[in-house]
């Protein structure tokens, strides 16, 4: 487990009753010569009442004003300190009041202090004109051993401060960490989707040219096999060059005219277009495939395909439209199509594409942008 102090693992329980031993040591030392000096023999008086007052104040501040400093409270940090100040005057006027009965009057050096304290009663001890004779005695004596604890305070506060805010960035970084895998693993899977089913098309289509026997079906396994060969080497990357996946479609499309042939009307208009520009691999072949499914393999009559694809300052410009025939009888419900690639334009282009879908009574068309640049 971290440490939550500054000074770390080190500052053990043993370690730090050592370090508050040695330090009100050294503060009863500072009383002693101190007083010592100022009231003589009768220094133990003064030394016991300023002792009793910083021991207080110290472990006050101990509880209160790590909570004061961590939230930035200027106002109740202040009162604190002027809270200390008259209490270090109220213990040293009753200290002096119960000494002044038992110490003779011969003591002239604790009677000139008795007297700072006491010549003006216990509201004297207020008295504006006070407190320059006062607030040194109170610096030196009260304010120094505090500002000790103050200080440690305002650095143990500094440094939870700092490892909370690393502590939250680096679960910030898991957090995205965590998330950035999380879309990688799902767009491997809708990407591993779209070649079995691409597969499972391009495999009907070149079984009905085996039925037909037609002269075409070795060929179109070759172009199958090519095909399959850009699905599984080509496409591993996250993008890959715009002209390769253009490549691809269009030898897609060239076996769907050969299924086809002369029983639908086939337009095809795709521009060449000059590389580097990237796209997601298998992107655009669901457009097509669902053009297929809703238009000539639903009904071949007046059944037609129309797909035109170019690129315009860098943005791209896929349209695939279909005939529909609402009289035939509806594909199957379902496939992982049209929800599969939606789903990955959204993680991998978010607010840098458009989609829309035109359906009407004879038609249904789909309007594709993608920003490309960059």
């Amino acid at each position: 487990m971290r440490s939550e102090n500054v000074l770390g693992k080190w500052y053990s329980s043993k370690t730090r009753l050592l370090i508050h031993l040695l330090f009100w040591i050294g503060v009863l030392v500072l009383y002693f010569f101190t007083y010592e000096r100022l009231v003589g023999k009768y220094y133990w008086i003064f030394t016991l009442s300023d002792f009793i007052v910083t021991a207080s104040l110290f472990y006050l501040a101990s509880w209160i004003m790590p909570n004061l400093v961590a939230k930035g409270k200027i106002v109740p940090t202040l009162l604190f300190s002027l809270f200390a100040y008259f209490w270090w005057v109220n213990v040293n006027y009753f200290a002096c009041k119960m000494a002044i009965n038992f110490i003779p009057p011969s003591e002239e050096r604790i009677y000139n202090y008795f007297d700072i304290f006491l010549g003006d009663g216990y509201l004297g001890v207020y008295k504006l004109e006070k407190i320059p004779d006062f607030i040194l005695d109170f610096l030196f004596l009260v304010s120094l051993p505090l500002s000790i604890k103050l200080t440690k305070v305002i650095f143990d506060d500094a440094y939870k401060l700092t490892v909370s805010e690393r502590d939250r960035l680096s679960l910030e970084r898991d957090k995205m960490t965590l998330e950035r895998d999380n879309l990688k693993l799902e767009l491997e899977i809708l990407k591993s989707q779209v070649a079995p089913h691409f597969l499972f098309n391009t495999l009907n289509s070149i079984y009905r040219l085996a039925e037909k026997d037609s002269p075409k079906t070795a060929e179109s396994i070759m172009q199958l096999s090519n095909m399959l060969g850009y699905t599984l080497y080509q496409t591993v990357d996250d993008k890959i060059y715009l002209s390769k996946e253009i490549q691809f479609l269009r030898a897609y499309l060239n076996l769907i005219t050969t299924k086809f042939e002369q029983y639908v009307k086939l337009d095809f208009q795709i521009d060449e277009i000059n590389d580097p520009y990237w796209i997601v691999p298998l992107m655009l072949l669901p457009f097509i495939e669902n053009a297929i499914k809703h238009g000539p393999e639903r009904s071949r009559i007046n059944a037609w395909i129309k797909i035109s694809l170019g690129l315009n300052d860098g943005i791209l410009n896929f349209v695939v439209a279909n005939g529909v025939n609402r009289d035939s009888k509806e594909p199957p419900k379902g496939g992982i199509g049209l929800q599969n690639v939606k789903r990955r334009l959204e993680l991998k282009y978010s607010n840098k594409y458009s989609l829309d879908i035109k359906e009407e009574p004879d038609s249904y068309t789909v309007f594709l942008k993608i920003d490309m640049n960059n």
